[in-house]
């Protein structure tokens, strides 16, 4: 069994119930994005709230990771990982089921982080429109609580996208030109030409 197995597993979780749970939603705002920027405008409705859902949902997958990777790496506090879940069900009695709060408190967080590079990649973009509810954010709690992220090389993490996000579906769906920039997707993505993870 290859390291990046049970990442892949729980990542075709967390994206099969996403694509399904947000396919018709939000789709008044979707057509405004697209008529504002006048972006894409080639595409019919249809295809671009397709690709706009699925160039989110990677970009939710690639912030867990990264989120992961930086927390058991020890560059900020956790919270999504075991010791910050357990913290969290302490400091909390009667919200502590809600780990969508607790996702939305570490992404915020690294928003704010005091490393630029941090802040950077995790800025806001449009592709946050679609939130992590209590369904997929217990996805992520079950699939990956027990793994260390830290453990993961720059390899695995380029492995793990090109598994997700195969070379037919980038010719196919061409995210990269794809309306505006999805900024972890996007970094993720370029992780073979840096240094560092992070």
């Amino acid at each position: 069994m290859d390291s990046i197995d049970p990442l892949y597993d729980g990542l075709m979780k967390f994206i099969n119930i996403f694509i399904i749970k947000y396919k018709y939603e939000n789709r008044g705002i979707l057509k405004k994005l697209r008529i504002d920027h006048r972006l894409n405008m080639k595409l019919d409705n249809e295809k671009w709230s397709e690709l706009f859902l699925y160039k989110s949902c990677y970009n939710h997958c690639a912030k867990f990771i990264l989120l992961r990777y930086i927390e058991d790496s020890k560059l900020c506090y956790g919270k999504m990982n075991e010791k910050g879940v357990c913290k969290w069900k302490e400091l909390v009695k009667n919200i502590s089921g809600k780990i969508s709060i607790l996702y939305e408190i570490a992404i915020l967080d690294l928003q704010k982080d005091e490393n630029e590079q941090i802040r950077k990649i995790f800025k806001y973009s449009d592709y946050d429109l679609f939130k992590i509810d209590d369904e997929l954010a217990n996805v992520l709690y079950e699939k990956f609580l027990h793994l260390d992220f830290s453990n993961f090389s720059k390899n695995d993490l380029v492995k793990i996208f090109e598994r997700i996000y195969s070379l037919e579906e980038r010719e196919e769906m061409r995210l990269d030109k794809f309306y505006k920039v999805a900024p972890v997707f996007s970094h993720l993505l370029s992780l073979d030409n840096q240094e560092s993870i992070v």
